[in-house]
């Protein structure tokens, strides 16, 4: 058994599917298949109940998975620390972070990365926060960018700027609305937009809950004109009359000022976001890994 075939179980673990796994690895399925046989033969235990549809993980393919998960963190982790002792900066960065941040914060911090250290090569992977949470846990990432909260017993966490929250209105729709001047956001009581039409995102989202905890709160019954799966989809419908929509302040200043929006701080609005850059313990750290959380928290320019 060795370390290739053992990340083989994990990635078939993840989907329970041979072909599907086979086609992310680049090998046919008849060679995955043999690869698992061959491991579980030299384990003398079936890792895979075959008999179900779909395909489900034995008791010890549970168990196998579980600890495989941590032997391969280590692995990775023994290779990133002799790799310190290499002459040269040069390497890979992967940040984990959801897609909308990535938009305002990635750009600037990859070009600073990539002027100091030229030979690093950086990965964002852009997943959705209970993702990003659960690959941040496992080792997945150098650094994530993730709200709160977090498991503080396998994550390192380190606070950034709130996130404030706005409801941008189209200049279309805010005649009752107080007048909102370049660069100033009034308040405004959930009431009083009850009878706009909303953009929304798709049910389960972070920024989704908020506006039905909103919605509840109020007790009102909106008027949802789109459902849209991101953020950036969300402000294009807000920036063309759709309907108002609830988005991050930090991500609109990313965008630029749009003079037929007005921005509005929701009055009483209990929900708050803190975002925190998320290591796993005990994870080495490259300098440049170093560098990207200084640059992020504002110890470096």
């Amino acid at each position: 058994m060795n370390i290739k075939q053992i990340k083989y179980v994990l990635a078939l673990s993840e989907t329970l599917n041979f072909s599907q796994v086979a086609d992310q690895l680049g090998i046919s399925q008849p060679a995955l298949s043999k690869q698992i046989r061959h491991i579980e033969k030299e384990l003398e235990v079936e890792l895979f109940d075959r008999n179900h549809s779909p395909m489900t993980l034995t008791p010890a393919g549970e168990y196998f998975v579980r600890n495989a998960k941590d032997l391969v963190y280590k692995e990775e982790q023994l290779y990133k620390a002799l790799g310190q002792f290499r002459t040269g900066e040069s390497g890979r960065l992967v940040i984990g972070i959801t897609p909308f941040r990535s938009l305002y914060l990635m750009p600037e911090l990859v070009k600073k990365i990539r002027t100091k250290f030229p030979g690093v090569h950086v990965s964002l992977q852009e997943v959705n926060s209970a993702q990003l949470r659960k690959d941040a846990a496992e080792g997945k990432f150098d650094l994530a960018v993730v709200n709160l909260p977090v498991d503080t017993a396998l994550l390192e966490v380190t606070p950034l700027e709130p996130d404030t929250l706005v409801l941008a209105v189209h200049s279309s729709l805010v005649d009752k609305l107080p007048k909102a001047q370049q660069g100033e956001f009034p308040t405004v009581e959930f009431e009083q937009v009850k009878d706009l039409p909303f953009v929304v995102l798709s049910s389960g989202q972070e920024l989704r809950q908020l506006f039905d905890g909103l919605c509840t709160q109020a007790d009102i019954y909106p008027a949802i004109a789109a459902e849209v799966m991101g953020v950036t989809s969300a402000w294009a419908m807000a920036r063309s009359g759709v309907g108002a929509t609830l988005l991050p302040l930090q991500f609109v200043h990313g965008q630029g000022f749009d003079r037929n929006l007005s921005l509005y701080i929701v009055k009483n609005s209990t929900y708050s976001r803190q975002p925190v850059v998320a290591v796993r313990r005990g994870q080495v750290r490259t300098p440049y890994a170093d560098y990207a959380i200084r640059l992020l928290t504002g110890q470096e320019e």
